[in-house]
């Protein structure tokens, strides 16, 4: 593990640097890596990704432990079922489409 990547004490159950590990078809507008800070996230391409990267910049928040709202490209605010099981966070779009991240 990473130096920093570790969430500190009080901080977020989602603070600290991801990486993604699997997704559903279609899930390649999701950044290969995001590092989630208190209330703002930052995603970054991976080498192999091109185009939309529909997680760029912005804020976001726990609605609840199984939903996660996040400010898209576009600015708009979308809604996410999410699942947090210790460094592994697995996210379902609006539309279906499953992705998981591992806490780098």
């Amino acid at each position: 593990m990473q130096a920093g990547s570790q969430p500190s004490s009080g901080a977020g159950p989602l603070v600290g640097n991801w990486i993604k590990v699997a997704g559903d078809p279609g899930t390649e507008i999701y950044p290969q890596y995001v590092r989630f800070a208190e209330g703002t996230y930052l995603g970054r391409r991976g080498e192999s990704q091109v185009g939309l990267m529909w997680w760029d910049a912005g804020i976001y928040r726990l609605e609840r432990a199984d939903e996660l709202v996040l400010s898209t490209a576009n600015d708009e605010l979308v809604r996410y079922q999410v699942r947090l099981e210790g460094d592994n966070l697995h996210v379902v779009d609006p539309n279906g489409r499953s992705v998981d991240y591992r806490r780098a």
